[in-house]
């Protein structure tokens, strides 16, 4: 178990954001939360190499995960991708885009989200 991870959670819903941080912290992940993709990347560059994943919502304003993973892509292209969406989007869509990435769609559990996030840090180890 890769405990103590930094993890990047990106998610515009102020309440989700929140429920997502508390159940990794709980499974012993260090989580920076940024709300939008602007943010996020800020806090890539501000913690270069230091993030292990970006977990993103796919459905957001102004950048959305899609093109929050292009961005991170060209800058990061070594910090896996875990995005997650309650849209019935196609995850071959979204390897397309980010190459690698993976895709849990809502509504999950604490015990879900922490799989598949221990399973995304592992394909980049």
């Amino acid at each position: 178990m890769a405990m103590g991870e930094r993890v990047l959670v990106v998610e515009d819903e102020p309440e989700v954001r929140s429920v997502l941080k508390a159940m990794l912290t709980e499974a012993g992940f260090e989580v920076i939360a940024a709300k939008d993709g602007a943010s996020a990347l800020r806090e890539l560059w501000r913690r270069k190499g230091e993030v292990r994943l970006v977990v993103t919502d796919v459905d957001m304003g102004r950048m959305n995960g899609t093109e929050l993973a292009e961005s991170i892509r060209s800058q990061f292209p070594y910090v896996p991708i875990l995005f997650i969406s309650g849209l019935p989007i196609p995850a071959s869509e979204l390897e397309k885009v980010a190459p690698g990435s993976a895709l849990l769609t809502k509504p999950f559990g604490a015990a879900a989200l922490v799989e598949a996030v221990q399973k995304a840090i592992a394909t980049r180890n």
